[in-house]
């Protein structure tokens, strides 16, 4: 995990989205423009999770509040709604406009808790927003689902990942032909953890040759 690590994403601007229309949308929730909640879904290892975190990161900085509001799915009861009000007061203090709850995985999270979540949306929504992710979309309830914008993170591409392998590479000193990076990057099955290996398998590689 530390390569994976040394190459996460570190703001809003390294992530990558499948296309510029959501690029603006998430754009404008991470800088307090947009207030809905969202649900991110999608295959495993789309950087659901990552790109959650980084925008509630942005919506905050600069503020003495720092932190993320995260609950997993496995955690989650009838008395998280309660913990999280009292997190948004916390936070409104701090001078947060809109606090804003993760919770991941929210497809395994009980039916009638979820549907807890939907009345939240109704009575609260000027306290607090959520982002969701799921990797399931169909498990989740249709109500909740009706309450939020919902943006698809499909699996990734050769297109889209390609100039941020370079860059991985380039700070790895490593040197690929755009040919042999495209078809590095083909052989993955779209997950970014996939990705990710192939990439330091290929840098572990090249210095082994060097050595």
């Amino acid at each position: 995990m530390i390569f994976q690590n040394n190459h996460a994403p570190a703001s809003f601007n390294d992530l990558i989205f499948p296309d510029s229309n959501t690029r603006q949308r998430l754009r404008d929730f991470a800088y307090n423009k947009r207030h809905n909640s969202i649900i991110f879904y999608g295959p495993y290892g789309t950087a659901k999770s990552t790109t959650a975190r980084i925008l509630i990161e942005e919506r905050t900085r600069g503020l003495e509040y720092g932190g993320i509001d995260f609950h997993r799915a496995c955690d989650v009861t009838f008395d998280t709604l309660r913990t999280i009000q009292n997190q948004r007061r916390v936070e409104q203090l701090c001078g947060v406009l809109l606090p804003v709850s993760m919770i991941d995985e929210v497809d395994k999270v009980p039916d009638d808790v979820q549907y807890a979540f939907r009345w939240d949306l109704d009575m609260h929504s000027d306290q607090g927003c959520f982002v969701f992710t799921t990797n399931e979309l169909h498990r989740v309830d249709p109500g909740l689902i009706d309450r939020c914008d919902v943006i698809e993170l499909p699996a990734a591409n050769t297109e889209h990942w390609f100039a941020r392998a370079q860059e991985i590479l380039k700070q790895e000193g490593v040197v690929m032909s755009d040919l042999k990076l495209r078809a590095l990057l083909q052989t993955c099955d779209g997950s970014i953890r996939d990705l990710m290996r192939a990439l330091e398998d290929a840098v572990l590689k090249d210095r082994r040759h060097a050595a």
